[in-house]
């Protein structure tokens, strides 16, 4: 339950940066058709910027830590995505280097090949 809020905080925190950072004017003024009116009449001249940057610090503070906070268990090794669905392997047993190899033997008859007599 807890980690379902912590990724709706997270996406929440992705969108708020996104929007923060795109309403934010460039320094050349390259957006003054879009913004320089509306905000110089709603926050004064110096008002949206120092808002938008409390906002942009807090966003991108709290998309760090949330994310942080997300890979824990991954860092810890106390769970993995990709170990969850692979089923333990038992080890083969490898022949010692002194061993010396068997000969080859034919193989025995099975009981289909032997002859059986007819009466």
């Amino acid at each position: 339950m807890l980690t379902y809020t912590l990724y709706g905080l997270f996406i929440l925190s992705c969108v708020i940066l996104i929007l923060v950072i795109l309403l934010q004017p460039g320094k050349s003024d390259a957006g003054a058709l879009f913004s320089s009116s509306v905000s110089s009449t709603a926050f004064g001249p110096r008002g949206t910027q120092t808002l938008l940057a409390k906002i942009t610090i807090g966003a991108a503070a709290a998309f760090m830590l949330i994310a942080l906070t997300l890979s824990l268990p991954a860092i810890s090794g106390t769970s993995s995505v990709l170990q969850s669905g692979i089923p333990e392997q038992t080890a083969v047993p490898t022949p010692s280097p002194t061993a010396t190899p068997q000969p080859a033997q034919s193989p025995s008859p099975t009981p289909t090949q032997t002859a059986t007599p007819k009466k």
